[in-house]
């Protein structure tokens, strides 16, 4: 059996909610050389639940990326002779892509075996990349889709969607933004979350994420009234809305006040915010 290195490339679309699609692999197994990269070649499946983004700024990186793994593949040998701090496959990844703040992220390594490298690596591209990018196309909306298609709508409808403004809540080890806020004494943030995954332990991951941030939200000397902007989980797991209620409204405090509101409310809650508007004369 061989062993061999992995990682995933991804596109982080929000680093908040951590939301991201794997669009490519690099894998490297020592003993033969086997050195192989493959990205996405089209964006279409990534904008149809990101919404709009620089699809072919990415596109451009990401060959460029696999273009340059190709390179290195030809020459391993003088690759590894001169770089004598060679560990693993990371020292190749994060030489070509270094970590910052950008979008473009490889995970950690993960390790397997099989009889036949190029056989792995065509199985994990198409279960990781391939499959992964399928499933998040068809069965389930982003955030950025549920406040394209939902909530936006009625906030300009009423008018209010102009008024909103970026705010960032200074906590005691961060800072947390919110691109969609106001304030009338305490800031009003306005947070999309949509729950229209496919599975049950996908909502529950995104529930105990949201979860971990509002805990980092309570060390926040500010005010504020954060409203979660919800899609309702389609899954047929009844428990899952109460599961989501509870374990999110159970952060609220003296300084941060939490409500949830469920895409059946979005009409009317639009009309309320546009009324608080009025009253605090930010309308």
């Amino acid at each position: 059996m061989i062993k061999y290195q992995y990682q995933m490339i991804r596109y982080i679309h929000d680093r908040i909610t951590g939301e991201f699609v794997n669009v490519g692999l690099v894998m490297f197994e020592p003993t033969s050389r086997f050195l192989e990269c493959k990205v996405i070649t089209k964006y279409s499946r990534i904008s149809q639940f990101f919404g709009e983004i620089n699809g072919s700024f990415l596109l451009t990186t990401l060959k460029q990326f696999q273009n340059q793994v190709s390179e290195i593949s030809k020459t391993i040998d003088e690759f590894l002779s001169k770089n004598k701090d060679f560990k693993d496959i990371s020292s190749i990844a994060n030489y070509l892509l270094p970590k910052d703040d950008s979008a473009l992220i490889v995970t950690d390594i993960k390790y397997g075996i099989d009889v036949k490298v190029e056989a792995a690596f065509d199985d994990l591209y198409h279960r990781l990349v391939e499959k992964y990018s399928h499933e998040n196309d068809e069965e389930q909306h982003t955030d950025h889709y549920a406040w394209q298609k939902i909530y936006k709508t009625y906030f300009d409808k009423v008018g209010v969607t102009q008024k909103l403004k970026k705010h960032s809540v200074k906590t005691k080890k961060d800072s947390i933004d919110f691109d969609k806020a106001w304030k009338n004494g305490v800031w009003n943030c306005y947070q999309t979350l949509s729950f229209d995954l496919k599975k049950a332990d996908s909502i529950k991951g995104k529930v105990y994420k949201w979860s971990g941030i509002l805990k980092e939200l309570e060390t926040s000397q500010e005010k504020m009234s954060l409203y979660f902007l919800t899609t309702t989980p389609k899954v047929n797991y009844p428990e899952l809305n109460d599961f989501i209620k509870s374990t999110l409204t159970d952060h609220g405090t003296n300084k941060i006040k939490i409500s949830i509101v469920t895409e059946s409310e979005a009409e009317n809650f639009a009309a309320k915010v546009r009324k608080d508007m009025e009253v605090s004369k930010v309308i």
